[in-house]
């Protein structure tokens, strides 16, 4: 009967795999120390550098502290309260453009959520009713009283409706920004929040620095050097927070929530509609060549295919029927809401700044 001989490895050669095997969970542990003592020293410089700029202000709302920053007129006619899209950590910068004549007369404030910018994270989840009442205890604990004028872009499109809907007294008006078409099935089958382990350790170890670029647009050329240097600060760490992933995973369950909760009221309303909002070939052309500098400028590679006039005729007659089909149908039953079309893309307060901001003042007039 045949023996089988098994292998014997030398006691050289396993000496030599556990060293490399000690080098290599040395060299990741080595690694990880350095990144997190440079994403706390950098931390710790981005922040004095924000309060100085008058970029930080923590306002208590209970276990956790939200940032509130004020701009404009602190006894204005009116009290603006801006609202940021999903991801949109850098509001304060980014819209300032389009806010710049509204502030002269008008004090505008901006609320991060937990999660965003300055705001401390937290593992609430992020249900409409836990995002807005951080909105009402921060600004009620920063001692900016009601009525307010909402002003949402995007998602919190569905957080403004939510909340003048659940509490008018509050609300004089509201101003949408392209706001998230709701509808009672909005976003079915939007993916999930991200595991929260895996974001735990590249948030602790500051792991999300060396990434950052690939995930984050850099600001149109509009926008000075120093303009895109605190939106950097103000969004490397968001990016992994609890709340953002929480918010994530909500979305479809906080726009339909919003949607079939509306009261509808009388508050006055406007919605401008961007990137539905498109008619003309001529701005179905600017925000693609618009789209199209902001991947150059970031180095990603757009579509090369060529677009034709069949092509935008037909995107035209879709954008037409989703607003009568979608869009008008949620502004109808908020009730009071003049739709406005400004075609562009999604952020539109970045791409047409001057335009969209004249037609919020046109309306702020309509209120005095």
């Amino acid at each position: 009967m045949k023996k089988t001989s098994k292998k014997i490895i030398s006691p050289k050669i396993k000496k030599i795999i556990i060293w490399s095997l000690v080098g290599l969970f040395s060299a990741i542990f080595l690694f990880l120390i350095t990144t997190l003592v440079v994403d706390k020293i950098c931390d710790s410089k981005e922040r004095k550098i924000l309060a100085e700029k008058g970029y930080i202000n923590s306002v208590s709302v209970g276990e956790y502290s939200l940032n509130v920053l004020s701009f404009g007129k602190e006894d204005g006619k009116h009290t603006i309260v801006a609202m940021a899209g999903l991801g949109v950590f850098d509001l304060p910068i980014t819209i300032r453009q389009m806010t710049s004549e509204i502030e002269k007369e008008n004090r505008v404030v901006f609320v991060d959520r937990a999660g965003y910018g300055m705001s401390d994270d937290n593992r609430n989840d992020q249900t409409n009713e836990q995002i807005v009442s951080d909105y009402r205890t921060a600004l009620k604990n920063a001692n900016i009283l009601p009525p307010y004028i909402l002003m949402p872009h995007s998602i919190a499109g569905a957080y403004a409706t939510y909340w003048e809907s659940n509490y008018p007294d509050e609300i004089e008006a509201v101003m949408f920004i392209d706001g998230s078409q709701l509808s009672a099935n909005a976003f079915d089958g939007e993916a999930d929040s991200e595991n929260d382990t895996f974001l735990d350790i590249v948030d602790f170890f500051g792991l999300q620095r060396l990434v950052f670029r690939s995930y984050t647009f850099l600001l149109p050329d509009n926008y000075s050097a120093e303009e895109q240097k605190i939106s950097d600060m103000l969004s490397v760490d968001s990016m992994c927070s609890h709340a953002y992933n929480s918010e994530c995973g909500n979305i479809a369950k906080n726009a339909q929530e919003a949607f079939n909760s509306i009261v509808t009221n009388d508050i006055k309303k406007i919605y401008i509609s961007a990137s539905w909002g498109r008619s003309t070939r001529e701005e179905v052309r600017e925000s693609l060549s618009w789209l199209r500098r902001q991947q150059e400028k970031n180095n990603l590679k757009g579509s090369s295919v060529t677009v034709t006039d069949e092509m935008i005729d037909e995107l035209l007659n879709n954008l037409a029927e989703l607003r009568e089909t979608e869009l008008k149908p949620y502004i109808e039953k908020l009730g009071n809401c003049e739709l406005k079309l400004l075609g562009g893309d999604h952020m539109i307060y970045q791409q047409r700044p001057q335009e969209c901001g004249d037609i919020l003042m046109e309306f702020l007039s309509s209120l005095d």
